[in-house]
């Protein structure tokens, strides 16, 4: 009897402990999409390891820094390696990369950023180097790139590890100038987005017209999907085409959304759409499911909304010597948090 009542006194306490552990396992709001845990930077001696949120940096590729810690206790770390002759940096969806370009007749590069400490520069041969448009896949997986002076569209896949260029378009196959790029995770469903505000359907012998509106202001894939987001600031409108590459529906997600003037970015992490204006200290935000719109006011003027390492999480600002600044799309509604400015940034701008 005694034994039994040890047994199961021991089972309690296990199952006791192991319901503690899991309530402790890290806050958040439920939901259906899995966010990718930070990636950790090492310091010296590989003894003490942090969250990473991504990366800041300025134009020209002139700094770079990371973003240490976590959302509203972060900081920035000190101006990491850059290679000499960078003149740009264009991050993917996760910055766990950049497509960069150089001086002057040199080809396009890729710089990894898996760690704390940016990798070598390794050249992508036969890559645009001077791209007017660069659009990535949601994933990062695939980039599209368009030169009007060369006179081409390209598609590059295998990225990261193994880039290479898997398709190109002459500027005479084109149904018009190239304003917008948005290519799918398949890498093969690719968008272009013309001057006179339509976009095709880039697939087969011929472009065919998917979408005619008052005025392009932005379009990207949702994730793992053929199902692209297209706003048209003419408009005011969100619209979701289903099946692109496949059998197609139209929906109309948000109405009214107005005020937008200047660059516009368009993103999503498949739960939420994201739109911002260069112009404007405040942005929309557009629940995917149930289509709650709501407008969320900004301490500054976004200058980009780029998506960090945690998913919802957009870099919308920074400029060297100044605090960077947060969007999080992961709660009931949007919030802005700021990154400090790095010390000796500020003390570099006082002298």
């Amino acid at each position: 009897m005694r034994n039994a009542i040890s047994v199961r006194i021991l089972l309690l306490t296990f199952l006791a402990l192991n319901a503690l552990n899991l309530g402790c396992g890290g806050g958040g709001e439920a939901s259906s999409s899995v966010s990718e845990p930070p990636s950790t930077s090492v310091s010296a001696g590989n003894q003490v390891q942090s969250p990473m949120l991504g990366f800041v940096y300025a134009a020209g590729g002139s700094e770079v820094r990371a973003i240490n810690g976590v959302p509203g206790a972060a900081t920035l770390s000190t101006p990491l390696p850059v290679p000499a002759g960078v003149t740009s940096l264009d991050f993917a969806p996760g910055q766990k990369y950049a497509l960069v370009e150089q001086a002057e007749g040199a080809s396009l590069g890729l710089i990894a950023f898996s760690g704390a400490e940016p990798g070598a520069l390794a050249p992508i041969p036969g890559g645009i180097s001077k791209p007017d448009v660069i659009s990535f896949s949601p994933k990062g997986g695939t980039a599209a790139l368009y030169s009007a002076s060369d006179g081409r569209l390209q598609v590059l896949g295998g990225l990261p590890d193994n880039p290479q260029l898997t398709r190109e378009i002459a500027s005479g196959e084109l149904p018009g100038a190239v304003r917008l790029l948005a290519i799918a995770d398949d890498g093969a469903t690719l968008l272009a987005g013309t001057a006179n505000n339509t976009v095709y359907l880039l697939g087969g012998s011929a472009p065919q017209m998917l979408e005619s509106v008052a005025d392009l202001g932005g379009m990207v894939f949702t994730p793992k999907s053929n199902d692209v987001l297209i706003f048209d600031r003419g408009a005011g409108t969100l619209v979701l085409i289903e099946g692109v590459s496949g059998v197609r529906s139209k929906r109309v997600l948000a109405e009214g959304l107005t005020g937008l003037g200047g660059s516009i970015a368009l993103n999503t992490n498949g739960r939420r759409a994201v739109l911002s204006t260069s112009t404007a200290n405040h942005l929309w935000e557009v629940d995917l499911q149930s289509l709650a719109v709501q407008e969320v006011q900004l301490p500054t003027t976004p200058a980009m909304l780029d998506p960090l390492r945690l998913s919802g999480q957009y870099l919308l600002a920074w400029q060297p010597g100044q605090r960077a600044w947060i969007l999080n799309t992961n709660q009931e509604k949007g919030t802005v948090y700021f990154v400090p400015a790095a010390t000796e940034a500020q003390a570099e701008v006082r002298r």
